[in-house]
């Protein structure tokens, strides 16, 4: 279950009302659309959230640039510091001209494309991602697009873009890549999405009750073994299965195509240790 506690320690800039709704609502919501149907589905949404909202700090896409950084988000638009020239500085402007006649919107002279720019969570953006994840929350995201980072709905709508675009199938491949493909259409800012999946894999590592747990010298041999195959958040080697030891083991195993759990035979084979 996520507490307020483990919600603040993943989020800590989080506003509060966001952080106490999302603990308050996280066990209903998470479990109605399946992401607690393991821990890889919630580990990459809690991470890809975490990249996509800023750590639930960005709740509206920004769209205040230089010329100089519009031309290397947009090449294709602004070839030149000229042609950028009319956008810098404008994000109404730049969300009308980048959007429009895109995504659902209609042309730039409508206002689509800054009504349904990028929020929330996981930064919808577009007339048809906001009817799309509307249509499975139950909210009128299209009439009311600031809905979408209202503490009271902001994971609803999050789950419910989750669900539009099949993300529980693709988690339960163990491809957290194709994931980030499905959210972005590329690899964008993926080494910040992988940080913050090994963040919410050592704070929701549960320690392994001691009386689960193997002897600690073949603990020891399975913390040495994953040090030295590059699972540095293992840390010492110190016999105990704890939440960073357990960390290692859980991307170890997705690496692996692993089924998910901590020591078993399929572990110890793959580690070269049977």
């Amino acid at each position: 279950m996520l507490t307020i506690t483990t919600i603040r320690a993943l989020y800590p800039r989080g506003p509060a009302e966001h952080l106490a709704a999302f603990a308050a609502q996280a066990e209903d919501v998470l479990g109605r659309f399946g992401i607690t149907g393991n821990d890889t589905r919630l580990h990459y949404f809690l991470a890809q959230i975490g990249h996509e909202s800023g750590g639930l700090t960005i709740m509206q896409e920004n769209l205040n640039y230089r010329a100089q950084r519009l031309c290397e988000v947009w090449p294709s638009r602004f070839p030149t510091l000229a042609s950028a020239g009319r956008c810098a500085g404008n994000p109404e402007l730049l969300a009308n001209t980048v959007y429009g006649e895109r995504m659902g919107n209609r042309g730039s002279a409508s206002g689509d494309g800054w009504r349904y720019r990028g929020r929330g969570y996981i930064q919808i953006t577009g007339r048809d991602g906001y009817q799309q994840v509307g249509q499975r929350t139950g909210l009128d995201l299209e009439g009311s697009p600031d809905l979408a980072f209202a503490p009271e709905h902001a994971l609803v709508v999050a789950c419910g873009f989750w669900r539009w675009k099949g993300l529980n199938d693709i988690c339960d491949t163990g491809n957290f890549g194709n994931v980030t493909r499905r959210i972005n259409g590329g690899l964008n800012g993926q080494e910040d999405r992988e940080a913050w999946l090994n963040k919410v894999r050592r704070t929701l590592g549960a320690p392994v009750p001691l009386d689960e747990q193997p002897d600690a010298p073949d603990v020891i041999d399975i913390q040495r073994r994953l040090r030295d195959l590059g699972y540095v958040e293992v840390g010492a080697a110190d016999g105990d299965i704890g939440p960073n030891t357990r960390a290692a083991i859980t991307r170890f195993r997705l690496d692996q195509g692993l089924p998910a759990g901590v020591v078993d035979k399929a572990l110890i084979k793959a580690l070269g240790l049977a």
